[in-house]
């Protein structure tokens, strides 16, 4: 069993660190940027009611979800949505390890569990009946998709977060009222922290609490626009708590959201993979 638990505490530190989770005040290095380039794509806006999420947790070993509306699907709303392409490549895409997801024909496919042995888990953004439009992590940040309803299982709950970048402000919500609020570190000016709605897509419980990303890491859909790859790795943009709160108020990470680690861990006690995440700027 102790072999067990440090082969799983090696892979869980491997991937962070190939996920771009930097500790630190750094810098994009070598990593490609481009100027901004606004793109426009068709988005639907959730149709539930008020402070109600919808969660959708894939129940078989892969959720396949389709990029246009099936046939016969009419979304009830749809809104033009302000997409930030800085000119990188997609993600999932197949010269790169996309930890378990891939791009098909029709969209995309999304191991479950996923890499970190957690359930997949997406949020609704409409309700269709037999197809439920969804959010799910890939690049361009922001894409939705199509899954059938047959394929997940569905559950609701109040929570959301919301990160304002000019204050370095992190409010948490249940509901109307405020449960959380705290002070945090965002990316540098180079990379920088995307802005728009995202969500809690799963949480990983670090070996060493008092390491570089804290007790948890509590990862989000949304990946770096600054950076295509970081080390090799997805540059997944994540919350997660520091070893160095002094830098907490200021701009010194890749992209990343850090925290004091007594905040991360209520918030990983709280708060379930589906929260939506909206970074203002």
């Amino acid at each position: 069993m102790s072999l067990r638990r440090a082969t799983l505490s090696r892979l869980v530190a491997a991937l962070v660190v190939a996920l771009g989770l930097l500790a630190g005040a750094c810098s994009s290095g070598s990593q490609p940027t481009a100027e901004p380039v606004t793109t426009t794509v068709e988005s639907t806006t959730t149709t539930a009611a008020p402070n109600v999420v919808t969660v959708a947790a894939a129940v078989g070993d892969e959720l396949e979800v389709v990029a246009e509306p099936p046939e016969g699907i009419e979304p009830t709303t749809s809104t033009s949505t302000t997409v930030l392409d800085r000119s990188l490549p997609a993600i999932p895409r197949p010269d790169l390890n996309s930890a378990g997801a891939r791009k098909t024909d029709a969209g995309w496919a999304f191991e479950n569990p996923t890499y970190f042995g957690n359930p997949l888990v997406v949020v609704v953004t409409e309700d269709a009946g037999e197809w439920l439009r969804v959010m799910i992590p890939a690049r361009p940040n922001q894409l939705e998709g199509w899954v059938r309803a047959a394929d997940v299982e569905t559950s609701t709950h109040s929570y959301r977060m919301e990160l304002s970048l000019s204050d370095f402000n992190l409010k948490v919500y249940d509901g109307d009222e405020v449960i959380e609020e705290t002070q945090v570190v965002i990316g540098q000016d180079n990379t920088y922290t995307p802005t728009g709605r995202f969500y809690l897509n799963e949480k990983i419980e670090q070996s060493n609490p008092g390491g570089v990303y804290g007790p948890w890491v509590l990862s989000t859909n949304a990946y770096s626009e600054s950076l295509d790859t970081f080390d090799g790795g997805l540059p997944v943009v994540a919350f997660h708590g520091t070893n160095q709160p002094e830098l907490i108020g200021t701009q010194a990470s890749n992209g990343c959201i850090r925290m004091p680690n007594d905040v991360v861990i209520r918030l990983a006690e709280i708060l379930p993979a589906g929260t939506p995440v909206d970074v203002l700027a």
